[in-house]
């Protein structure tokens, strides 16, 4: 079964904010949740978007889930309705309709917190107006924690911990699903990372490179602000940015030179804000009246990730028919999509 997955909100369309932060606590929800259902032996795909605003952010996830074929879309979040509440809230799942699988799911999951947690078990509430329960064509889950003002709930919570939530979380799913989530997961496994291939790349005068670290960059194991070091990018040191569409805003997938293992590094991931690096730009947007739409795929009917403007500059990994993949400027941070490329010219 295939699982979309995403934690709510980011760090620009913020979520909650008590004695615990909505958006900082539900990515370790997510990854937790993320590495549980996929030991299970699901198909799980990490679909929250990086850093935009609300509106994009609940267009992305969704589109990104029905791209994927998810057969079930989970969110995660926690909730606040107090400035202050001293006491117990508790865990609610929430769904657009009851009487289909959504609400099995859900009530399972929500359940299976309870039980293992102690938090009071609000229930499965119904709310057909929230955009990622109205606009997902599979059954939607959006998992509501605990209260972030709740000092009980909180306590819980600390003590409990983000593993076991998402422990909970996977055998809620496998409860209505079927499969087994193992007793310990011990070993990482990947999270919105394709699994590692050994690059063949074993000298260094043949290590292409596309970009420069403005400051020293973290390689990562995963887009997010929860990961594995695994090494070092030096300030001014060159590295190269993967050819792959990538719409995380605040992260890109990249190469980079091992010095230690005299060889290219394996598929990492780094921040991609323009003052933290910046990606070779031999092409510009040219004869576009308004806008030139970046897409996910090389089509007219694929969805828009974004746009850019004439006089742009972009970095070309490759063309295929009329379209041009390429890494391109957006807000913050770099990202990389499909453009009509009779609209870039070489500088």
């Amino acid at each position: 079964m295939k699982i979309a997955e995403r934690g709510g909100h980011n760090f620009q369309a913020t979520g909650a904010v008590g004695l615990i932060n909505e958006t900082v606590e539900d990515r370790k929800v997510l990854a937790a949740a993320y590495k549980y259902t996929k030991a299970a032996g699901y198909d799980v795909l990490d679909v929250t978007p990086g850093n935009c605003d609300s509106n994009t952010d609940l267009i992305l996830g969704v589109n990104k889930a029905e791209r994927f074929g998810a057969e079930l879309f989970l969110s995660y979040h926690f909730d606040k309705c107090y400035d202050e509440y001293n006491g117990a809230l508790g865990v609610a799942c929430w769904i657009c309709a009851t009487g289909g699988k959504a609400e099995e799911y859900a009530k399972s999951i929500v359940d299976t917190i309870a039980a293992g947690t102690g938090l009071k078990n609000r229930g499965v509430k119904v709310n057909p107006k929230l955009y990622e329960l109205r606009k997902t064509s599979m059954p939607a889950v959006i998992v509501e924690v605990c209260f972030c003002e709740a000092t009980e709930d909180v306590r819980i919570y600390k003590e409990k911990g983000a593993d076991l939530i998402g422990k909970l979380i996977a055998e809620g799913v496998c409860k209505v699903a079927g499969g087994q989530v193992p007793g310990t997961v011990i070993e990482n496994v990947e999270y919105e990372v394709q699994e590692s291939k050994p690059v063949p790349v074993y000298d260094r005068n043949k290590f292409k490179t596309n970009a420069r670290a403005l400051v020293n960059l973290d390689p990562r194991d995963r887009a997010s602000g929860i990961y594995e070091d695994l090494g070092e990018i030096y300030k001014d040191e060159r590295f190269y940015v993967l050819p792959e569409v990538c719409d995380k805003g605040d992260y890109l997938p990249v190469l980079y030179w091992k010095d230690g293992a005299n060889r290219a590094s394996n598929k990492v991931w780094v921040s991609s804000k323009q003052k933290y690096m910046m990606i070779d730009t031999y092409h510009r947007v040219v004869n576009v009246v308004t806008e030139l739409d970046a897409r996910y795929e090389p089509s007219p009917n694929s969805n828009r990730m974004g746009y850019v403007c004439n006089a742009e500059r972009v970095y070309v990994h490759k063309i295929e028919g009329n379209y041009a993949l390429c890494t391109y400027f957006a807000g913050e941070g770099y990202k990389t999509a499909w453009f009509t490329a009779k609209y870039l010219e070489r500088i």
